[in-house]
């Protein structure tokens, strides 16, 4: 594997502390860290345009860029003018459309003693070929989405908000809310099942499995969890669910990273939950699974440095390991993975998250 990381912008001051620790007015009061701190967080492949797109993670809310991997070169994609100033990340919240336009939401991190000030996350559609955004609405007033999830069959768009959890069913073509459902748990990404079934997590304590049906309009509440539940929730942040990275594999079923870095498989007919193992030694975290055009399912395992590119195939269970990512030239390590993206020639892009001695890359793996 030969890995390039690339770099969009830099810090001039490094954090120095857990960002934990600091709060929305910290990182916007600071100019080098409103415009330098950022973080790759939502990844997706266009075809047409040849070009990864990038969602941002930024204090100065210039949330999107695309990168073309023949130049190496970032481009700009204008929605820091439209922004409002809460909106300071699209955390898993990209989905490209059959029609070559591409849907995102917003997320925030501001703290409670500023929740009234801002209005909730928004549902955007931008169009590659004008380069406009058109907002779809706000699902749930005051909070803001970590996570879509799309069905364009029947024109929904599934969410999880923050920082109270809860689950929303968002109609685009009527552009409006259908439902909202506390539910106490979140997971960091979620991909339907062959028949369009939505599979989450609910309750703070148990992190027990959902479903809904958007057929029927109906939730099914579960009363098992995730094999690794108990060692997997909190990991991302507090209060999160065990659910990492998710995909839909090419057999019909649903394949589940969990945040201690092991790797389930779901029925959805049934529900029933089995786990594969580990994926690499005993790293935790799998935030990010993509299903490749060989019938593999790529992801990323590890976290702090320690995060690895391998691939699981789903016809014999078998895992092969990549090897650590790091960047070729200086020999400096991903930090934490967040999302990644399969261009068409194979070559696997990796955005970057959390880092506060330096601002998050883009990294490229060519296998």
């Amino acid at each position: 594997m030969k890995t390039k990381s690339y770099v969009l912008r830099e810090l001039s001051q490094p954090v120095g502390t857990a960002l934990s620790k600091l709060g929305y007015r910290d990182f916007t009061g600071n100019p080098d860290w409103k415009r330098n701190l950022i973080s790759f967080t939502s990844l997706l492949w266009h075809p047409e345009e040849k070009k990864i797109i990038c969602g941002m993670t930024a204090f100065d809310c210039d949330l999107m860029y695309s990168f073309d991997p023949v130049s190496g070169r970032f481009e700009n994609l204008g929605y820091q003018p439209v922004a409002e100033k809460f909106e300071i990340k699209i955390h898993r919240s990209l989905h490209l459309c059959k029609d070559g336009t591409v849907l995102g939401a917003t997320a925030c991190l501001h703290r409670e003693d500023q929740r009234r000030e801002a209005p909730g996350g928004r549902i955007f559609r931008w169009d590659p070929r004008s380069g406009k955004f058109d907002f779809l609405g706000i699902p749930v007033p005051y909070d803001y989405i970590q996570t879509i999830t799309i069905d364009e069959e029947r024109s929904l768009l599934y969410g999880f908000t923050y920082p109270v959890f809860n689950f929303f069913v968002f109609d685009l073509a009527e552009k409006r809310c259908r439902r909202v459902e506390y539910m106490g748990s979140i997971p960091h990404i979620v991909t339907l099942a062959p028949d369009g079934r939505y599979f989450a997590t609910w309750n703070n304590r148990t992190h027990n499995l959902f479903s809904y049906d958007p057929d029927a309009d109906r939730l099914t509440f579960y009363r098992h969890n995730l094999p690794h539940t108990e060692r997997s929730c909190g990991l991302m942040y507090p209060g999160a669910g065990p659910i990492d990275g998710m995909v839909t594999g090419p057999d019909g079923l649903l394949y589940i990273g969990e945040a201690d870095g092991t790797l389930d498989r779901l029925d959805p007919a049934t529900g029933r939950v089995t786990s594969l193992g580990r994926m690499v030694g005993e790293e935790t975290r799998i935030p990010a699974l993509e299903l490749g055009r060989d019938g593999r399912i790529y992801g990323i395992a590890g976290f702090l440095e320690r995060c690895h590119l391998f691939a699981f195939d789903p016809a014999c269970d078998r895992v092969e390991v990549f090897g650590p990512i790091r960047d070729d030239d200086d020999g400096t390590p991903l930090f934490i993975g967040h999302d990644i993206a399969i261009a068409d020639d194979r070559t696997i892009f990796v955005g970057e998250t959390d880092t506060s001695s330096r601002a998050g890359r883009l990294w490229r793996c060519s296998l």
